[in-house]
C-alpha cells in the first residue's frame, strides 16, 4: 500500500468521525450540521479515489459506478452552512438539491447493471460525454453558490477571518479543478496517463474541512438575521489584550425586556434586530449587545425562545383543544410551521403534537382529581 493511499485513508477516518460527529451531536447550531454533510459528501468522493488507487475497484469490479458522487450538492451545502452561520431562519429549499438527487439515481441505475452493461455505458456514454457534464456541473454550481456565500459575507460588519479564506481556497480549488480535463486532453499524448490534480487536492480539502468542523463546529452559532449588521469585535491593539464589552444598561435592558414581553413585540413575524432597535429608539448595535451581554443570546435565540414560551403556555390551557398547532404558531410570531417545528422539538425534545398531547393528558388527570 502506497503512502498516498494511506493518507486517502487518514483523511477518509477524519472526514467521516467529524462529519458524523457534527451530525449527531446534540446542541451543535444549525451551520455546524450543515458542514458535517459537506464534510460527509466530499469524504465519499475521497472515498471513491481510494477504492480507484488501491485497486479495490479492479478486483471487486462489482463496485463500479457506486454512488459516492454527490458533488452537485457542494454548492448548496456550502450556501446553507453560511445562511445558517448569519441565523438565516427561512430554510434552504429543496430544490437546490434535486440536480444532487438527479445525480443519486444516475448512480443507482448504473450500478445495478451488469459488468459487461457497465463497460459498454463507461465507454460510449460517460467517458466521452456524461462524466464531463457532471464534472463541470458540479464546478459551476460550487461556483455560483461561492458567489451567494461571498456575497453574504460582505454583506456583515462581522466577517470571520476563518470563513473569508476558506471560500477564498475554494474558489481556486474549483478553478484548478476546471482546468484538468482541459490539460489531460490539450497537451498530454494519446495513451499517457492522465493526471488529475483535483484527485490529489481533494483528500486535503475534505481534511481542512473536517479539521474546520472540530475547531469550530462546536461554536456557538451567531443566529443575526440575514441583512443585520454587528459591529465588528474589539481587536487587542499594540500588543496589549483586547478590553472585555461594557456591561449592559439596566435601563435600557429593562426598556427592551418589557417591549419584548409585556408589549408582546415577538407576536410581529417581521421583527428584526433593526425594527426593536427602532421602536426603542436604540442604534441596533446597542440593542444587539444588550441581548447578548443581558440576556445571554442571541437576537433570533431570544425572540423564538419567547414565541416558542407563549406556544407552550398556550398549549398548557384548558382551552388548548380549540386551536391547531398552526394557529398558536402563527398567533406567536412564526412565520412557518417547519420553522416553529424544528425550533419547539430542539428546546423540547418533543414535537410539539406529543407536548400537547402530554400535557393536555396531565391537565385532564388533575382536574379529574380536584372533582373528585
Amino acid at each position: 500500500m502506497s503512502l498516498w493511499v494511506v493518507f486517502q485513508v487518514f483523511c477518509l477516518v477524519q472526514g467521516l468521525t467529524t462529519g458524523l460527529y457534527l451530525l449527531t451531536r446534540r446542541g451543535q447550531p444549525a451551520a455546524a450540521r450543515w458542514l458535517g454533510w459537506l464534510v460527509l459528501a466530499l469524504t465519499l468522493q475521497v472515498l471513491d479515489y481510494c477504492l480507484a488507487s488501491s485497486g479495490v475497484y479492479f478486483r471487486h469490479k462489482w463496485l463500479y459506478f457506486t454512488p459516492l458522487f454527490f458533488s452537485w450538492c457542494y454548492g448548496p451545502l456550502l450556501w446553507g452552512a453560511a445562511r445558517a452561520w448569519y441565523g438565516a431562519e427561512r430554510p434552504l429549499s429543496g430544490w437546490h438539491f434535486v440536480p444532487g438527487g438527479v445525480q443519486l439515481v444516475f448512480y443507482l441505475l448504473v450500478s445495478a447493471q451488469d459488468f459487461k452493461t457497465k463497460t459498454w455505458f463507461w465507454l460510449q456514454v460517460h467517458k466521452p460525454y456524461t462524466r464531463y457534464l457532471e464534472y463541470y456541473g458540479a464546478i459551476a454550481s460550487v461556483w455560483i453558490y461561492l458567489w451567494l456565500a461571498a456575497r453574504l459575507v460582505r454583506a456583515h460588519q462581522r466577517r470571520p477571518r476563518w470563513l473569508w479564506w476558506g471560500l477564498l481556497g475554494l474558489a481556486v480549488f474549483y478553478a484548478l479543478a476546471a482546468l484538468d480535463p482541459l490539460v489531460n486532453e490539450g497537451y498530454l499524448p494519446a495513451g499517457a496517463p492522465k493526471f488529475y490534480l483535483t484527485s490529489l487536492l481533494l483528500p486535503v480539502l475534505a481534511y481542512a474541512a473536517a479539521l474546520l468542523g472540530w475547531l469550530k463546529g462546536g461554536a456557538t452559532t451567531p443566529g443575526l438575521p440575514v441583512g443585520t449588521t454587528v459591529a465588528p469585535p474589539v481587536e487587542a491593539t499594540a500588543g496589549l489584550p483586547a478590553k472585555a464589552p461594557a456591561p449592559p444598561d439596566s435601563v435600557q435592558l429593562a426598556r427592551l425586556v418589557q417591549a419584548m414581553q409585556t408589549e408582546a413585540l415577538y407576536r410581529d413575524p417581521d421583527l428584526s434586530l433593526g425594527s426593536l432597535a427602532r421602536h426603542l429608539d436604540l442604534p441596533p448595535n446597542t440593542v444587539s449587545h444588550l441581548i447578548n451581554a443581558g440576556i445571554g443570546e442571541t437576537f433570533t435565540e431570544w425572540v423564538n425562545s419567547c414565541r416558542l414560551a407563549e406556544v407552550e403556555r398556550r398549549m398548557r390551557t384548558a382551552d388548548a383543544q380549540r386551536y391547531t398547532l398552526l394557529a398558536l404558531a402563527l398567533e406567536a410570531g412564526f412565520n412557518s410551521k417547519t420553522t416553529f417545528n424544528r425550533a419547539f422539538k430542539e428546546r423540547n425534545e418533543l414535537t410539539p403534537s406529543a407536548y400537547k398531547k402530554k400535557y393536555q393528558a396531565t391537565l385532564r388527570d388533575d382536574t379529574t382529581a380536584a372533582g373528585g
